[in-house]
């Protein structure tokens, strides 16, 4: 006889895993390019020379990845997150006294380190161990509050560089990181559920994992070694590469509109239209995963993504430009939501961290080969269409890897079933 139990602490891990996206997300991914003209213009710099620090971090992020998903298996994550948390804020504060642009080198680089484990990774490995039901829904939501993060804090964190200068702006984004943020990482973030206290995740049936439970056996799934040598991670892997190459064009977006007779700032619309659009997507995709068939919400999903690029590239009309973005922006969701779940639900629990990790950093290092890419489609045509023409034919490869790939998976767990059971 099985009975559904929720762990309370379920609903707190989400909760924090919100705020992670919310105000981490937003305020250490988003914001770091608002300080280039003004710091240019303070240490007597170039704009290249500054931006090369953003480069740094995502570079550095790189091989962190390697190490991270292993990390948060045996290193208690409460522990783990709140000194990447305590790491990342310093780093900002200090930041506030520096007067050389290599000390920002070495800061972005030490905070490329730092970031990956509560940012990049734990929203997604936390909610994977804390909900066996409604997974989709509560990763969807969470992971899409980082567009609406980066929505609040850009004119926040302008406002603080305007009025109160850049040095109080980093001190301030330092506190704000600290307060929002360790309350959860220090209470809340535990790995997953210990069934012997009585913990237990959302949607858990009884009797389902007690094997797991007992004698600190390994949870269901694939060994991360086996995994990897799975036709399914392979494919998972060309959808994050191949999807990845497409949001890379988001950079040159302003350039693309401009070159169609559009102004900045309509270009900047554009722009904006695409991260709305991504949050929405995000949750959006979440919610259809735990409802429909997967492989329906990626085809649907593809669909509005690939329509997007294809009519930003021959939209010359603001408007139809901006609901172009938006339908673009939805369609990230497959990348950002649907294939952390597809991972999850293709290998199981027991090392969804380090495989979600290894397919991170594979996908991260085809986004920053992917930007300068673009830049040299247009060097070669003067045009940005033949990079989003492209985006719509990555897309249909992608949908089509992602769609075998889950049909082959190696490890089958339906968590609408346990739900129903």
């Amino acid at each position: 006889m099985s009975a559904n139990k929720s762990s309370a602490r379920s609903w707190w891990v989400f909760i924090g895993c919100c705020v992670l996206s919310l105000v981490g997300f937003g305020l250490i991914v988003n914001t770091p390019g608002l300080y280039f003209t003004t710091l240019g213009e303070t240490l007597n710099v170039s704009r290249t020379q500054i931006a090369f620090a953003s480069s740094i971090m995502a570079f550095a992020a790189l091989p962190a990845m390697l190490f991270a998903g292993r990390l948060m298996k045996i290193i208690d994550a409460r522990i783990l997150i709140s000194v990447c948390i305590i790491g990342v804020s310093a780093l900002f504060f200090v930041q506030s006294f520096f007067t050389a642009v290599w000390q920002f080198y070495v800061s972005f680089a030490l905070m490329g380190i730092l970031y990956v484990i509560p940012i990049s990774l734990a929203p997604s490995v936390l909610l994977s161990n804390w909900f066996e039901s409604k997974l989709g829904t509560v990763m969807g939501i969470a992971l899409g509050l980082s567009g609406i993060g980066g929505t609040i804090f850009n004119p926040v964190v302008s406002a603080f560089i305007t009025n109160l200068g850049w040095q109080n702006s980093y001190r301030i984004t330092a506190v704000i990181l600290l307060v929002c943020i360790l309350p959860f990482s220090l209470f809340v973030f535990k790995f997953r559920p210990d069934e012997a206290k009585g913990e237990y995740a959302y949607g858990h049936v009884e009797g389902k994992a007690e094997g797991a439970a007992k004698g600190g056996a390994e949870l269901p799934g694939l060994a991360a070694k086996q995994a990897f040598r799975t036709p399914t991670f392979i494919l998972f892997a060309a959808v994050g590469v191949l999807l990845q190459i497409v949001a890379a064009v988001v950079q040159h977006i302003s350039a693309h509109e401009i070159s169609q007779g559009l102004t900045l700032e309509q270009g900047a619309l554009v722009v904006s239209g695409i991260m709305l659009g991504a949050a929405a997507g995000k949750a959006g995709i979440g919610i259809l995963l735990d409802y429909l068939k997967p492989e329906l919400t990626i085809v649907i999903y593809s669909l509005i993504g690939l329509f997007g690029w294809g009519l930003m590239a021959i939209a010359t009309a603001p408007t139809l430009a901006i609901v172009a973005g938006f339908m673009a922006g939805i369609g990230q969701g497959v990348v950002l939501v649907a294939l952390p779940w597809f991972i999850r639900q293709s290998f199981g629990q027991r090392d969804y961290s380090e495989i979600l990790s290894i397919n991170s950093m594979i996908a991260s290092i085809a986004s920053a080969v992917a930007v300068t890419a673009h830049g040299a489609v247009f060097d070669a045509t003067g045009s940005y269409v033949p990079s989003l023409f492209g985006n719509v034919a990555l897309y249909v490869v992608a949908a089509i890897c992602m769609i075998v790939g889950f049909r082959m998976r190696p490890f089958h767990q339906d968590a609408r079933k346990a739900e129903k059971a």
